[in-house]
């Protein structure tokens, strides 16, 4: 019993802790745990599976545990000679023995096998999808595809999405807290509410106001999570080591590593950060190439350099909520410019600049 009850605390832990759950001392004596035994380690990965998979699930409102038993009935009868069916056990008993043209006929122990593992993985999988589905009850999810996308929560807060992006939020919040869930970009303007801290999961980092101003960078695809703030204060840390955290003010930046899950504090934020929602772009002795990638983030279009030389140009000016025409324009006679347009390429020709 001993040894059942400690699977049991290791299979709580396990849940907890890829529920975001554990506080820090906890899920660090977790992964101490992984470490030292292989075993655990290859089972909780195994848990992660299931895990990750029991979102498909969250949807169906029961698993037809008879129909299961119906096909796998009829899967093991195929391989029988004859075309009788196995009869569903009554009373949760399992017959020894099943009379065929009046000879008994003793079932194989890969049989039960078979339908005692089917049972406890099922089981298993409910077990997730249950506790998975009870964590996104009542929630909504925005997602921002062709175009940015705005929604107003229930405390007022504004969250506008960058393309690519989306949020997972409580239609109403908890007594204790505001959480969201946030993969890609979106700028917050958050209702101060001191009672109610306003949390955002982002991957593995947690950011955590009482209201502010401020832009979160965590896609998926980015090796970083960065947030810049433009009002406020802003904690940023690891949902798995909250100890260890940077607090962030008005023109500060920071960064967490997803891979070395390390914090760092900028004092001075990218002043582009949020361009993908103002359209107002500044730059000072930036490198034509600099510029023309974040013009073609920000405009969704696809400027190409033709030269190394013209790569390598400065370009000092400031884009205020301009056209990409009049972006164009400006860049062409600065630099004396030769623009083309092939299909969805616009192509940027020149002598590069002097020395």
């Amino acid at each position: 019993m001993k040894g059942e009850n400690t699977n049991n605390e290791f299979s709580s832990l396990a849940i907890r802790y890829l529920s975001g759950e554990l506080f820090p001392g906890e899920a660090r004596r977790f992964r101490e745990i992984l470490e030292k035994d292989t075993d655990r380690k290859k089972l909780f990965e195994e848990y992660r599976k299931i895990w990750e998979s029991a979102g498909s699930l969250q949807q169906k409102e029961i698993y037809d545990l008879d129909a299961e038993w119906a096909l796998m009935s009829r899967k093991l009868s195929a391989g029988r000679k004859g075309s009788e069916s196995i009869e569903k056990p009554e009373s949760g008993e399992f017959p020894l023995k099943e009379k065929r043209a009046g000879e008994p006929i003793t079932r194989s122990l890969l049989f039960y096998t078979y339908r005692i593992a089917a049972v406890l993985v099922v089981g298993l999988i409910i077990a997730f999808a249950w506790i998975y589905g009870t964590r996104v009850v009542g929630t909504e999810k925005l997602v921002a595809e062709a175009k940015p996308a705005e929604v107003v929560l229930s405390d007022g807060t504004r969250v506008t999405l960058n393309l690519d992006s989306k949020i997972r939020y409580r239609k109403t919040f908890r007594e204790d807290e505001r959480r969201v869930y946030l993969e890609g970009e979106a700028f917050f303007e958050v209702t101060e509410d001191p009672s109610k801290p306003f949390r955002i999961h982002a991957g593995n980092a947690l950011v955590e106001v009482l209201g502010t101003r401020f832009n979160v960078n965590a896609y998926r695809k980015n090796p970083t999570v960065e947030i810049a703030v433009e009002s406020g204060l802003v904690v940023l840390s690891s949902r798995q080591e909250q100890q260890e955290q940077i607090v962030l003010r008005a023109g500060n930046s920071g960064t967490y590593n997803k891979k070395s899950r390390q914090l760092k504090l900028n004092p001075r934020a990218d002043p582009n950060i949020v361009a993908w929602k103002t359209r107002e772009l500044y730059f000072d002795s930036t490198p034509l190439r600099e510029v023309v990638d974040l013009v073609n983030s920000v405009y969704h279009t696809n400027l190409v350099i033709m030269n190394d030389e013209l790569a390598a140009c400065p370009i000092t000016v400031t884009f205020k909520q301009q056209s990409l025409d009049a972006i164009l324009n400006v860049l062409e006679r600065t630099l004396d410019l030769e623009i083309t347009r092939e299909g969805d390429q616009i192509m940027l020709k020149g002598e590069g600049c002097p020395e």
